[in-house]
């Protein structure tokens, strides 16, 4: 195996020499995002006076006067496509070169190999359906285009993006000169199989806060790199306990208002860091590095504060320790602009704690009633901005954020003291996992200074969950119940009234209530609040239940009361809803939505569902054109002529826009998800439903 630093131009202007992608590879899937990032890239080249740009690996076998591609087919293909394209507009007229032969040159050193026998002409051959659409593109002819496949797509992508290009043809024909890859061939006996595992291994794999590191450090000097790497990203890898992907991804959700998915973490603080930091004058692409890493590294204090809280004040502190042991990440966007909004001093630490208390009740109310946790993500990317809006109104935050979250309408709703206490009885209180670290240390303890080990002792089971009546009843135990012994036990068993914590051995779970009550670490003396009442009882049946139930309503409403605020906004926080969420929009109306970051006002559904499919046409046209050669649905949603119902896509692509609300969200979905694009991606605002 030999592998060395080369021009990939160099590589397919070699006479008699052409690439073949083996049967066995995938076609060629790269869709007009990936080519419009490698588009940019040729434009900077020029425009920052680079005198190359790196461009991955090429692995490949050379029998005879081939090169068979084991590795690099996405690339290579198309850079093919894009010279295609520069030819044809060169042909055209579109664009012009100095040079009057350019367009033959391209032809003859790039694209076609009139030496080489008849089939072998072309100096690209794809997989069968890939190379019959790469012919077409090459023959000119746009009645033979094969509107299906993404080779033409991103072809025709190309020729839209040269008619528009900042630079010149002369130019961009030089940038894909300084394009640079390492050119690995095997040698005769290399096993390819193995060597394209090894390079393609997850192993192997950078992981998004890798890609991250290099991005902010790569093009630095030396000095100045080590100066960066121990005064600022050594010790936002300590602040974060080497998570930085984690990290990062909450970083991003509480700068943009929404989470990347892990796997495109990378891509979008790439997009951020370029569109936020780009240093002033400086070519595109160039970020005030400093100044990012001063943010990020203030921001990794905070996101270490959430699991090990130091801010210095008691009461915050506690409120953030007890968020940590209910372990819900969702919040973490919302709770880092909190924190940085503390540390800049617009809101006081008692202040701050109530916010959090608030989110707290929220949360917990909202897991006791069995409201869904997908709708959380949203709220908690927005709630920050929501509240700033009522502080620019003259609201203090505390009275904004309260407004704002009691006001959340559908699945984000914050449920009611009734629905809250009406839970003790309704859900199951047994099974719930590591949630049961979270209760019983509040039930227990509350925010008295004296505290019990609940957490560390339930998680080292010193402590466990008990049933005051058992599981399995006893023959006594059915005595002492009644009658409607059956009833009863079904009815109560996992109910709160019937639980509570205790350090006697689980063995003795089901002996009668007096003994339990009595024994060794029994309830008597087991010194727990929480089973204070319990040890007072003479007996235990339905009235004791029915009693403590109503004692631990009390508790409740106590522990996480329903939040009240006198201020009412000016301007109406509309609800927002993404693709993906589990929401019901039926007899919603809406008033915007943001697509891929750009927002844009409406009042009609359709007019969005006419937007996001013409921008998704820009994406991915291929798969928006297979749907025309399917039968059912979503087929039957498009159409490759006009008719009534039916709003026009783009050219020879029609789409029914007449349609219910819920129609038209899952066309979306189904959309999105044939094309590979993040439901999240797109957001609905909607005005509140009045309560």
């Amino acid at each position: 195996m030999d592998g060395h630093k080369q021009q990939l131009t160099y590589l397919i202007e070699g006479k008699k020499t052409r690439f073949v992608i083996p049967v066995y590879q995938r076609n060629y899937d790269w869709k007009t995002e990936q080519c419009g990032r490698l588009f940019d890239d040729l434009e900077d080249v020029i425009l920052a006076d680079r005198p190359e740009h790196f461009f991955g690996s090429i692995v490949s076998q050379t029998p005879r006067n081939e090169r068979v591609v084991i590795d690099g087919q996405q690339r290579i293909t198309t850079v093919f496509l894009l010279f295609a394209a520069l030819k044809h507009q060169l042909e055209a007229g579109i664009v012009k070169s100095e040079d009057d032969d350019l367009a033959g040159d391209i032809d003859d050193y790039y694209l076609v190999d009139r030496k080489h026998v008849k089939d072998q002409k072309l100096r690209l051959k794809l997989v069968k359906n890939d190379s019959n659409a790469f012919a077409a593109v090459l023959s000119g002819d746009d009645d033979k285009l094969i509107k299906g496949s993404n080779v033409t797509q991103n072809y025709t992508y190309f020729l839209d993006r040269i008619s528009k290009m900042r630079i010149s043809a002369d130019e961009l024909y030089e940038a894909l000169q300084r394009l640079q890859v390492i050119d690995i061939t095997l040698d005769y006996g290399d096993d390819a199989q193995l060597i394209f595992e090894s390079l393609n291994s997850t192993g192997l794999d950078l992981s998004e806060g890798d890609k991250i590191r290099n991005f902010i450090l790569m093009n630095l000097t030396q000095d100045v790199q080590e100066d960066y790497y121990e005064d600022y990203w050594n010790v936002i890898e300590e602040n974060t306990k080497y998570q930085v992907s984690d990290f990062v991804r909450f970083y991003l959700a509480a700068m943009d208002g929404k989470t990347p998915a892990m796997r495109n973490v990378y891509p979008a603080f790439r997009k951020y860091a370029e569109g936020a930091y780009h240093q002033d004058g400086a070519a595109p692409g160039v970020i005030d590095t400093k100044s990012l890493l001063e943010k990020m590294l203030r921001y990794s204090r905070h996101y270490s504060a959430l699991a090990r809280p130091t801010t210095g004040h008691a009461d915050l502190d506690r409120v953030l320790r007890r968020l940590s042991i209910m372990d819900m990440s969702v919040i973490y966007p919302f709770l880092l602009n909190l924190l940085e909004y503390r540390e800049r001093g617009t809101i006081g630490d008692g202040d701050t704690a109530s916010v959090l208390k608030i989110v707290e009740s929220y949360l917990f109310r909202r897991w006791a009633c069995g409201e869904p946790t997908n709708a959380l993500n949203k709220i908690f990317e927005t709630l920050h901005q929501d509240a700033l809006k009522g502080v620019r109104e003259g609201a203090s935050y505390l009275d904004a954020l309260t407004y704002v979250i009691t006001h959340k309408g559908g699945k984000g709703r914050f449920p009611d003291d009734h629905e809250f206490v009406a839970s003790l009885h309704e859900r199951d209180w047994y099974a719930i996992q590591n949630r049961k670290l979270y209760l019983y240390d509040r039930l227990e303890n509350g925010d008295s200074d004296e505290r019990v080990s609940v957490v560390a002792r339930l998680q080292d089971d010193t402590y466990s969950v008990e049933h005051v009546m058992p599981q399995t009843l006893s023959d006594s135990w059915k005595a002492s119940l009644g009658t409607d012994w059956e009833r009863i036990h079904g009815e109560w068993l996992n109910c709160l009234a019937n639980l509570t914590i205790t350090a006697y051995n689980s063995e003795y779970s089901n002996r009668d209530f007096a003994t339990k009550r009595d024994m060794k670490d029994g309830f008597s003396d087991s010194g727990f609040r929480v089973s204070k009442w319990i040890a007072q009882q003479d007996t235990w049946g339905e009235d004791q239940l029915k009693q403590r139930e109503r004692r631990l309503a009390k508790r409740l409403l106590e522990l996480w009361p329903m939040p009240t605020t006198s201020y009412i906004p000016r301007e109406v926080i509309p609800d927002v809803q993404t693709l993906g969420d589990d929401f019901d929009f039926t007899g919603r109306r809406i008033s915007a939505f943001t697509f891929l970051g750009v927002r844009y006002p409406t009042k009609q559904w359709n007019e969005m569902e006419e937007s996001v499919l013409r921008q998704v046409f820009e994406l991915d046209s291929a798969t928006l054109f297979r749907y025309l050669e399917q039968d059912g649905w979503p087929a039957s949603s498009f159409s490759d002529h006009e008719q009534h119902y039916f709003s026009k896509i783009a050219d020879g692509l029609y789409a029914r826009t007449s349609s219910s609300t819920s129609w038209k969200i899952e066309l979306l979905r189904r959309v999105f998800d044939d094309c590979g694009i993040d439901q999240d991606e797109l957001s609905f605002e909607m005005p509140p439903v009045t309560k």
